[in-house]
């Protein structure tokens, strides 16, 4: 099994714990998994609910913002920036998608770098950084290997952390997306190319040979699967001004005007949403027309991703809601930890730190809260006021929803 699937099980065999203490040595090496460890995880019950989620990198607030699937509704940032600057820098957030399911990969170009977070958003190692790319873009995954589109006129290859396996696509094109479709043959590959002389819309074999230039077109960004429309693709086209459906043998199926379009999504209420440097849109799509403004910032690419801690509700789904989020900041931290946690209805709550060996070292707030947000703090003290030692330690927040505990590092 690759280092990126063994690695990130690691991850979320420490954040996935159960109600009760936990105790990190219990997990063992396992020869017939395939995996570093088997760990314990939440009884199927416990486990807080999972629900679609559409991610959106804005490269001037340097933040993943999640987003409806279903009308485009705002719903708040799921990654933001360490402003240490220590794991990870985002200057320019292009593309935040998920693999295995589960894991989250954020492109960014200029810091030239792609980010592997958990599902929680709490930052796993750099993938890929300017060693071996320069002008980063669009990204895919596919088996084993992330594939990442370069300004350097091609896409590069990376099968673990900082693992480079050479190039899938070298031609003297400019990519600016990649993703995989099973037309032509598996693994197949549809390609946005803004090479001045040949702006065009590609598809190439798996094995990174082109197949066919479909339609030309000016400066396409993000390409996309038209998700209610099996057998239709959208592509947002920057320069043109232009947002196209079209099939796999580059027939343009249907066309709407939008200014400057970098990404794009069909909404599960059959419109569009779109995104410039203005922000987040959805579009009627009959007519194009800008319907609501869901965002203001510089929006880049949109990604369905299945997160847990949303929860879907009745039908239809624009009811989905967000289930209690807990989210920690700055992460590593020095004297100060900002604990946000927003609730969707009052309810009981407790919030616990516990240290790497699983003993709870402080209490931070335990009763009832109300619906909405809420903020607290920790100082890196126990419960008597004594400081602790460098090193990682987990905050639990319990709630009758169920559990989410999140790794934090504090550093001294």
């Amino acid at each position: 099994m690759k280092v990126f699937l063994a690695l990130m099980v690691l991850s979320a065999a420490v954040l996935a714990l159960p109600a009760e203490d936990f105790d990190l040595e219990a997990m063992e090496m396992s020869g017939e998994s395939g995996l570093l460890f088997d760990a314990p995880r939440y009884d199927q019950k416990a486990d807080p609910p999972r629900g679609q989620v559409l991610l959106i990198p804005d490269s001037g607030a340097d933040v993943v913002a999640m987003f409806d699937p279903y009308d485009g509704t705002y719903w708040g940032d799921f990654i933001v920036d360490d402003s240490t600057g220590t794991y990870y820098n985002f200057a320019t957030p292009i593309n935040a998608m998920q693999i295995y399911g589960q894991y989250i990969l954020v492109s960014d170009q200029v810091s030239d770098a792609v980010w592997g977070f958990d599902e929680y958003g709490n930052y796993l190692y750099t993938v890929a950084d300017g060693t071996y790319l320069n002008n980063v873009r669009g990204i895919d995954f596919r088996d084993d290997t992330v594939f990442v589109t370069s300004g350097d006129d091609y896409v590069a290859m990376f099968d673990g952390p900082g693992s480079f396996v050479g190039y899938f696509i070298q031609d003297g094109t400019d990519p600016f997306d990649i993703m995989f479709v099973d037309e032509v043959e598996s693994g197949s590959a549809l390609y946005c190319d803004i090479q001045g002389t040949t702006d065009n819309v590609r598809h190439y074999y798996a094995d990174g040979t082109l197949y066919q230039e479909l339609f030309n077109t000016s400066f396409p960004e993000q390409v996309q699967v038209d998700i209610l429309n099996t057998g239709y693709y959208l592509v947002a086209s920057f320069s043109d001004n232009m947002i196209y459906q079209f099939t796999i043998d580059g027939t343009i199926t249907d066309s709407w005007s939008f200014s400057g379009g970098r990404g794009i999504f069909r909404l599960g209420n059959g419109n569009l949403l779109a995104t410039n440097g203005t922000g987040v849109h959805e579009l009627d799509a009959a007519t194009g027309a800008i319907i609501e403004t869901e965002y203001a910032g510089q929006a880049r690419f949109i990604e369905l991703v299945d997160l847990p801690g949303v929860a879907i509700g009745d039908t239809p789904p624009s009811v989905w809601i967000q289930s209690p989020g807990m989210s920690v900041y700055p992460n590593p931290f020095h004297d100060m930890l900002s604990v946000s946690i927003t609730l969707p209805q009052a309810t009981q709550v407790s919030l616990e730190v516990y240290s790497i060996e699983g003993r709870m070292v402080r209490e931070l707030d335990a009763g009832s809260m109300g619906a909405g947000h809420h903020l607290l703090t920790w100082d890196g003290t126990s419960d008597g006021g004594s400081p602790l030692g460098q090193g990682v330690y987990f905050v639990r927040m319990t709630t009758p929803a169920g559990v989410t505990t999140m790794k934090v590092n504090l550093l001294r």
